[in-house]
């Protein structure tokens, strides 16, 4: 018995310090919380932390550069997808709204709109592991994937609204490489995703390049 307790203090030797270093970053406008740009919350979290944003409107291009970081609003919290609608990332057409650069990254419970890429993800460009949910993406613009962009990169959007984006080539919608494989692409089938009125050249509201196999995307 006294070895398994041995055991038992040294997991928790282990895991509460992680635990402890866990943080939740408040970001607010009016100045009562931690920060009150997105970005500087994002520059200052550490892996596992939360960047929790409440309501407002913020002209933000945003670059994701630590792993396992979960940035989100209110509605994770309350369950209330009001805060959806109040708040807003704006790109304000001088650049992408979120690019998220590394793995274990989630994006829940914003609008998303007026980004503007020359290249790729308007709204939110994805190249390593990326969750989406709850999130509404409109009114963005790139060469390709004018609302979301996913390249060589495993994804999961959850009830995801994607419309009215543009791209001058591929994807008005959603644009993906390699979605099938290692670099599988989940679509959720329960809180199911909603891809309508986006415009393209090619691949209106989805363009899928590179499938080794079928994917399957259920939606609204």
């Amino acid at each position: 018995r006294k070895e398994e307790m041995r055991i038992c203090l040294l997991i928790l030797m282990i895991v509460l310090p992680c635990l402890a270093f866990s943080a939740t970053l408040n970001v607010k406008q009016d100045g009562t919380g931690d920060y009150t740009v997105i970005q500087t919350a994002i520059d200052a979290a550490n892996p596992g932390d939360t960047v929790l944003v409440y309501p407002g409107r913020y002209f933000e291009n945003l670059t994701i550069q630590t792993s396992n970081i979960t940035l989100t609003s209110l509605e994770a919290f309350t369950g209330n997808s009001a805060y959806i609608d109040s708040t807003i990332i704006d790109g304000n057409q001088t650049g992408r709204c979120i690019r998220a650069m590394q793995e274990d990254i989630i994006i829940r419970g914003f609008s998303i709109t007026r980004g503007l890429s020359i290249g790729a993800g308007g709204g939110i460009s994805i190249s390593e592991a990326t969750t989406v949910a709850n999130c509404k993406v409109f009114e963005n613009e790139a060469k390709t994937g004018g609302g979301i962009n996913i390249v060589g990169s495993p994804a999961a959007l959850s009830g995801v609204e994607v419309f009215d984006n543009y791209a001058m080539q591929q994807g008005g919608g959603v644009y993906a490489s390699y979605a099938t494989g290692v670099y599988s692409i989940n679509f959720d089938p329960v809180n199911r995703c909603s891809i309508y009125n986006n415009r393209a050249s090619s691949g209106q509201d989805i363009y899928i390049q590179n499938a080794t196999s079928d994917l399957d995307v259920p939606l609204v």
